[in-house]
């Protein structure tokens, strides 16, 4: 009895292929566990990510002036399944529990739900687990005016500058202004300058008393802020020799504005402190009355107001109270009266915000750039405000990101 009791105490093959069993059952679980974790985590990944990228191109068209919520919708249901495309076994398992649009509060937002197939947790009772998802943009429902102050002066007919920025400005046209839409919410002006900034007979004869000179200079006592012109004319110097292209009020039609940046001609030296007091008049509530129609909104509203600055020379040209030559003699005066616009563009108004400056120097001399960088309004971590283009391709990525910082869509949750 002695020796059975002692062989039974000293075999330990029974004992030791049932430890083995459950912890060979554990690992493997654990292994399981741990993939069925894993395609969880890269499922809400994909998910997420596709669900992001459909709110915004909801929130795109909704900026773009559709307000229609079935047809917000079917844009996000299709940008969502197209980004799921090369995952079928999501596409086809997703389940949109809630879209909404609330065009007033500028919110758009989803909810998801995908049920995502577990391979090893099925023996614990989960053949599925659902995955939540949810996403909310929130973009600028304000108003939006925007006067486009470019440099149109002999040097920008050297190396293609011109058709550079015939294509960069068009380009951002058609990101402020998609063709096919009707945004009322937006609207451009164009304000060509070199020597000085023409305008028409009836508006020279308007602001400046004088008809037959239309290429518009200086003010004595109010150059360097947007009093009316009714309190002081502008100045229409003789000796101004202006391009031919013309101010083109605020206007929300992107197919005639494209049609006038197009248009655009190149002559004459630089001015830039005049193309800065006229994007600032075509902004102001004190230049309604010369507008019309076209005019901008009031200070203190909600609409923002918006210049795109851009040159490529130094600003040289000054006429009022110069006794000798004006023209590329006087870029002191010029810089010195461009920095002075810019700062009482960005002042406060009624209480609200200022005039916002976006600034583009293309190909130009350092003196330029430190007076396009003074202009620009404070850049942000998220935000460039000034930007120092040397090619036609950063032209156009700088108006490109110009264009859709205006537009300000963004993701807040």
């Amino acid at each position: 009895m002695k020796s059975l009791v002692k062989k039974f105490a000293s075999n330990e093959d029974g004992a030791f292929a049932t430890i083995f069993g459950v912890s060979s059952f554990a690992i493997a679980l654990s292994v399981g566990l741990a993939v069925d974790y894993s395609q969880l985590s890269a499922a809400r990944s994909l998910v997420n990510v596709s669900l992001d990228a459909a709110v915004l191109a909801a929130g795109h068209e909704l900026l773009d002036g559709n307000e229609n919520s079935a047809s917000l919708r079917k844009i996000f249901e299709n940008q969502l399944y197209a980004n799921l495309e090369s995952h079928s076994h999501l596409a086809n398992a997703v389940e949109i529990k809630d879209f909404s649009v609330d065009v007033k509060s500028g919110l758009v937002n989803a909810t998801l739900e995908t049920p995502v197939q577990m391979a090893f947790m099925g023996l614990l009772g989960y053949q599925k687990v659902p995955v939540a998802s949810f996403s909310e943009a929130k973009f600028s429902t304000t108003p939006v005016e925007i006067s486009m102050v470019l440099d149109v002066t002999g040097s920008m007919n050297d190396n293609g500058k011109l058709p550079a920025l015939k294509n960069a400005a068009t380009k951002a046209i058609d990101i402020l202004l998609p063709s096919g839409k009707t945004n009322n919410s937006v609207k451009i002006g164009l304000v060509p300058y070199s020597e000085g900034v023409r305008v028409s007979k009836k508006m020279a004869d308007t602001a400046s008393g004088q008809k037959n000179f239309t290429c518009m200079t200086e003010r004595k006592v109010n150059a360097f802020n947007d009093s009316s012109y009714s309190t002081e004319e502008v100045g229409a110097d003789p000796q101004a020799g202006c391009s031919f292209s013309k101010v083109q009020p605020l206007s929300g039609n992107g197919a005639s504005l494209k049609g006038d940046i197009n248009s655009l001609t190149a002559s004459g030296y630089t001015a830039g402190h005049l193309g800065i007091s006229w994007g600032y008049y075509m902004l102001s509530e004190k230049w309604q009355s010369l507008w019309g129609a076209n005019a901008a909104d009031n200070y203190g509203t909600s609409t923002k107001k918006v210049v795109i600055l851009m040159t490529d020379g130094e600003f040289n040209t000054y006429f009022q109270g110069v006794s000798g030559n004006p023209t590329g003699a006087q870029q002191a005066k010029s810089e010195d009266a461009a920095k002075a616009l810019c700062t009482d563009m960005k002042k406060s108004k009624k209480g609200g915000n200022g005039i916002t400056i976006y600034s583009i120097a293309f190909n130009a001399p350092n003196s330029a750039k430190q007076v396009l960088e003074n202009c620009a309004s404070d850049s942000t971590p998220t935000t460039n405000y000034f930007f120092d283009a040397n090619s036609p391709a950063e032209l156009e990525l700088a108006f490109k990101e110009i264009a859709t910082s205006i537009k300000s869509l963004r993701l807040t949750q």
